[in-house]
């Protein structure tokens, strides 16, 4: 495993493939397209136990923004080859946690971390889907919890424009169907859609 604190002219050198740390020769890297915009604090780490791939586009005459921003103390774990699509957004915001399997995130996709994401291996996630563990705002009343941990398991298949919300954990071999908006857990091989989502099918298999 290797642990090591980049910036912008860090993911530029890696980019280029010149040999800036033991993570190039081992091939555990972060290797960002053109028009990756980056964003990250001295104080972030990135534990890199694979690869992730930041921008990848499907028309490579797209100019289309790239987003990974990381704050002061955030931690990213990339332990699976993911591959975020041009147009992603990810966000870890002062102290958050954002653990990376293995799979993709197409054009859209914004994560938003404040305190703990993770997210595990072979999950698919499709264009314009929004995962947050927090609340943009708080809501004054008692008892009131603004920020709450969110995981996703294996073998996850999230929808078109579906909403992954704060507190809730997806089952392994789910599906969570276009347009959903999950507030609540999800068991493991279920299908669940709606607003709020419900599950829908049980015993569901998917490739």
């Amino acid at each position: 495993m290797n642990i090591f604190k980049v910036n912008f002219i860090d993911l530029l050198l890696i980019n280029l493939r010149k040999n800036t740390n033991s993570a190039i020769t081992k091939k555990k890297l972060i290797l960002p397209f053109k028009y990756c915009r980056t964003v990250i604090s001295k104080s972030a780490v990135i534990k890199c136990n694979n690869t992730l791939i930041l921008g990848y586009k499907e028309n490579k005459k797209s100019k289309q923004e790239t987003r990974l921003s990381l704050g002061s103390k955030s931690n990213m774990t990339i332990n699976g080859a993911f591959t975020a699509y041009s147009g992603s957004d990810i966000r870890v915001f002062d102290g958050g946690e954002l653990t990376i399997g293995s799979g993709y995130c197409t054009c859209g996709v914004q994560i938003v971390c404040k305190k703990k994401i993770t997210i595990g291996n072979n999950v698919a996630i499709a264009r314009d889907v929004i995962i947050r563990d927090n609340d943009a705002h708080e809501i004054l009343e008692k008892d009131h919890k603004s920020v709450k941990e969110v995981t996703i398991g294996n073998n996850v298949w999230i929808g078109n424009r579906a909403m992954i919300m704060k507190g809730v954990h997806i089952g392994d071999g789910a599906i969570v169907a276009a347009g959903a908006i999950v507030t609540k857990d999800v068991p493991p091989n279920t299908m669940v859609a709606g607003v709020p989502a419900k599950v829908i099918k049980e015993n569901v298999m998917w490739k």
